[in-house]
């Protein structure tokens, strides 16, 4: 073998120029297929995080209820948040809490108490969503604690917690109070304890965090709550995970974020399908380009061919010499363009940045998908020397010395 890539390796430095060409493009068919698979992966990365990050993936619900999506337009990507108001609840919910909570692929179970009703101050009446949770289950799929811009997270008794736009329209800060009046007509009045920021104007403008103690006593539920939102570890399991839990309890309904958000499924699926279509393509570019250019060489190199036959050289070493250069030139330029791929991402995210000086979406470089990138170059590569070889070792050496 390692004759074979001596020769082989001459070969590929007696022409250098057909060499850099080959290489140039197979490092940039990579750096394209690195890069658009990056920029890709991100774009839906952020997408996904931006409509489901902070929101539950399943929500279970009373059976004869079904979510009501709240959509949200003015962030860069729309958001989809469920929930539902208080008619009737779910019974026997701690049961359920405490089934999710055994599941390995569930990460945050938050029961929750939800109602409309008007918070009033002054001249003001405006209307606002009452969610009465426990604060630390709610805050591992809203993160509120970590989005309390003054004050604190305390909802304990009459404490709540408010968004900044209903804040800044009712003019509050951390200690005021302001009367709460629900959709059935009663009415407290609550101490605000802080102020929080969802990253959302329709969620600041209209949600009330209360404990859900205070809110079953306010909307009377008794021992009954609104749904349990959940969120998972693998959001794309959120189907699969809503029917486990239909088959394992009655009168409930689990709704997941994919079945309410078919028309975003629908539009990553085009995404990834587009993306996998190019990436096809710039390779059967790269390996009709490896082809040609050996082919090509073989003619050039008959001479030699026929040369190392006439001493001895076997056909099948011979069709190795062209299998080596092919190997060699798609892993060397795969190496080379999957370094390119990564420096163009990196600039991409240092110089595509918004008003704010943050970059429009996160590019995560895979190692993974890098790696192969790298197998399916170099594999390119022999594919496209397997002709070449073939019609190498098919020359015969007395015609190939004698019409040299």
């Amino acid at each position: 073998m390692w004759f074979e890539f001596k020769v082989a390796w001459r070969f590929l430095k007696s022409n250098k120029t057909q060499t850099l060409l080959i290489l140039l493009g197979i490092i940039v068919g990579v750096t394209v297929q690195i890069f658009l698979g990056s920029l890709i992966s991100g774009l839906q990365t952020d997408l996904i995080n931006q409509t489901v990050g902070s929101s539950p993936h399943v929500t279970v619900l009373p059976e004869n209820q079904a979510p009501r999506p709240l959509v949200i337009n003015e962030d860069k990507y729309s958001r989809i948040i469920t929930f539902t108001g208080n008619e009737g609840g779910i019974n026997r919910w701690q049961e359920i809490e405490n089934y999710l909570n055994d599941q390995s692929e569930v990460t945050a179970v938050s029961p929750t108490i939800n109602g409309s009703g008007f918070a009033v101050r002054g001249q003001k009446n405006l209307p606002i969503v009452i969610r009465g949770v426990d604060i630390n289950k709610a805050d591992g799929i809203y993160e509120i604690t970590n989005n309390i811009i003054t004050g604190q997270s305390s909802i304990g008794g009459n404490n709540i917690i408010i968004g900044s736009e209903l804040a800044k329209e009712l003019e509050l800060q951390p200690n005021d109070t302001i009367k709460i009046t629900t959709s059935g007509g009663i009415s407290d009045r609550f101490i605000v304890s802080g102020i929080f920021d969802l990253g959302s104007k329709q969620l600041n403008n209209s949600w009330i965090f209360m404990s859900i103690r205070r809110a079953s006593t306010l909307f009377n539920f008794s021992d009954q709550i609104s749904n349990i939102e959940i969120q998972i570890e693998d959001v794309f399991a959120s189907d699969q995970i809503a029917d486990q839990i239909m088959a394992r309890f009655n009168q409930i309904n689990a709704e997941s974020w994919q079945r309410n958000n078919q028309q975003l499924l629908t539009a990553l699926q085009s995404q990834s399908s587009s993306s996998l279509i190019i990436q096809i393509f710039v390779i059967i570019a790269v390996t009709l380009g490896i082809a040609s250019v050996l082919a090509v060489s073989v003619v050039q190199k008959s001479r030699q061919i026929g040369i190392l036959k006439a001493m001895g050289t076997k056909r099948k070493r011979v069709g190795i010499i062209f299998l080596i250069q092919g190997a060699i030139l798609g892993l060397t330029g795969s190496l080379l363009g999957a370094l390119s791929g990564i420096g163009l991402s990196q600039l991409f995210v240092t110089f595509t940045r918004d008003q704010t000086g943050d970059p429009l979406f996160p590019i995560t470089v895979d190692p993974t998908f890098i790696i192969i990138s790298i197998v399916i170059a170099t594999s390119a590569g022999m594919i496209a020397a397997s002709i070449p070889a073939r019609n190498s070792a098919k020359l015969n050496p007395i015609e190939v010395i004698h019409n040299a």
